[in-house]
């Protein structure tokens, strides 16, 4: 018993367990600051808006914030400088842990470009949708005598000159297509009242007709209110003749109602629009 005493009261152990644990209380104090340093716990940021900065200011804004930046896209777009951000990711005001990433979308210096199909030979309504699929827009059809290839396309133009298929071209440009003609050929003139802006264009040319230009548009302020305008009016009228390739010109309204009455007045029972265009 006293062995035990004299084991348990002696010096040596309670060195050896005061060593222990130090030893132990180091680890442990250790390991929290490591893990304190590995997360940084507590030290949050807030994202700056990168909204407009050109890509050789944003290092110097994020590394203000202990942040970083990847660039995952890009887009082009005339309405933002080039080579700067146009979305980002976190949102801007967001709070984050320093050393994050945020992720950007610039605006590509170059435009994106696409081919120009061959559509020599094809007709109408096969040539426009290829347009638009290949990422490019009909700007109008423009006719020519030709009995041989009547309504297919004779040529396709770019800026008023024949542009070759294959050819890149800056997406989303504007292509006129040159379509034969027999002599004297006329179309029928479709009814567009009560119609949005953008089917009446997709049915003027299904008639072998081309948009004119809108002379008024009641409530429209931009560009988008006109797309989604209605038509309320139209010169030439609906139901006449008009020779292929003519322009339709528009009245709009953005007042639905006001469309529907234009559409009731103008005596709808008798609209024509389901007659085959050409």
């Amino acid at each position: 018993m006293k062995k035990i005493f004299r084991i348990f009261t002696g010096t040596r152990l309670w060195i050896n367990l005061g060593l222990i644990a130090t030893v132990v209380f180091l680890l442990i104090a250790g390991t929290l600051l490591w893990l304190n340093s590995f997360t940084r716990h507590g030290e949050t940021v807030q994202v700056p808006d990168l909204s407009g900065f050109e890509i050789d200011r944003i290092s110097a804004v994020l590394d203000d914030r202990d942040l970083t930046y990847e660039i995952t896209d890009s887009i082009y777009s005339d309405e933002q400088p080039r080579g700067s951000v146009v979305q980002q990711n976190p949102l801007p005001g967001k709070t984050v842990k320093r050393n994050r990433a945020v992720y950007i979308t610039v605006n590509s210096i170059l435009p994106e470009t696409v081919i120009m199909p061959d559509l020599s030979g094809k007709s109408r309504r096969i040539a426009i949708p290829m347009l638009e699929i290949s990422g490019l827009e009909l700007e109008k059809l423009a006719y020519k005598p030709d009995e041989s290839c009547t309504g297919c396309v004779l040529d396709q133009l770019y800026n008023g000159k024949s542009i070759e298929p294959g050819t890149q071209i800056r997406k989303g440009e504007k292509i006129t297509l040159v379509l034969g003609e027999r002599s004297n050929e006329l179309t029928r003139v479709p009814r567009l009242l009560g119609l949005t802006y953008e089917d009446a264009y997709s049915l003027l040319n299904a008639y072998s007709l081309n948009m004119g230009t809108v002379l008024s548009c009641e409530g429209c302020e931009t560009s988008s209110d006109t797309s989604a305008a209605y038509v309320i009016n139209q010169l030439p009228e609906g139901r006449s003749n008009a020779g292929l390739g003519s322009f339709v010109d528009l009245y709009l309204s953005t007042d639905s109602l006001k469309a529907a009455a234009f559409v009731i007045s103008g005596d709808s029972t008798t609209h024509d629009n389901n007659s085959s265009p050409l």
